[in-house]
């Protein structure tokens, strides 16, 4: 008797899920171009979760997090490592990487603890030189909110800000002033969205990383479709045959 219980709820729930396709369908992946658009320039860094397999079986795997960037200026793109966690012990093991930023001088400010001096302290690295320079965060010309507000006042709104979570859309909006503007939106399945969202620094262009692990850019006022950067063809070197996810934007400079 139990097992003819389960057998009708089984066949309940079957048909339920064809009505529910039947009336709704199935929403694919959005479909994104992937040639670079000359207008664009500039560099976008972001994080990533380095694991790298340990050679003698049965240590534990490697772990690191590192900052990339790939640069998106030049003829021939390609991805480069500008630091990671493992290179930063030196000065400390409190390093908060997920808290980076690009400042006005286009460098990258990393925040961390300084156990001798008892105090958060900064490592500012030219991204032109790779020299790396500590300074005190009260000395610091932070920028960290310029990436939800853009230097005309219109601020990114994320995806809680506007919509419900189980809808069948994703979006890229800003506000300015009073009124929403709508970036792009399109359908999508319910557990697909756009994170990290933010604004290129002359205002104009916004880089987002979508759940797919893609970081896709648009243009604030449609001057070009969204154009998805297809990160496997420009992998660095590096850390060839080691697994990775990006899971954070930091930022881009043009």
């Amino acid at each position: 008797m139990k097992k003819k219980s389960t057998l009708v709820q089984s066949l309940l729930i079957l048909l339920i899920s064809v009505v529910l396709v039947a009336l709704y369908g199935v929403i694919p992946l959005p479909d994104y171009n992937t040639e670079i658009n000359n207008e664009i320039e500039g560099a976008i860094y972001y994080l990533v979760d380095i694991q790298s397999s340990n050679l003698i079986p049965p240590a534990p795997d490697i772990l690191d997090e590192c900052i990339f960037k790939i640069d998106i200026s030049i003829t021939k793109i390609k991805e480069t490592k500008v630091i990671c966690t493992s290179d930063l012990y030196q000065y400390s093991s409190d390093i908060y990487l997920n808290d980076s930023e690009i400042d006005e001088n286009q460098n990258i400010v990393i925040r961390y603890y300084d156990n001798v001096l008892n105090s958060q302290m900064a490592l500012i690295i030219d991204t032109k030189s790779n020299v790396t320079s500590k300074s005190k965060i009260e000395s610091l010309s932070t920028n960290q909110s310029m990436y939800e507000l853009n230097s005309r006042g219109e601020r990114l709104l994320s995806r809680w800000d506007m919509q419900d979570t189980s809808a069948r859309s994703a979006g890229i909006y800003y506000q300015k002033n009073s009124t929403i503007v709508e970036v792009f939106s399109i359908e999508a399945p319910t557990n697909y969205y756009f994170e990290s969202v933010k604004w290129a620094q002359d205002g104009e262009s916004i880089v987002a990383l979508d759940t797919e692990n893609d970081i896709i850019i648009f243009s604030k006022n449609k001057m070009f479709d969204p154009i998805k950067l297809i990160i496997d063809n420009y992998y660095s070197s590096e850390i060839e045959g080691d697994e990775r996810v990006i899971y954070q934007l930091i930022g881009w400079s043009n």
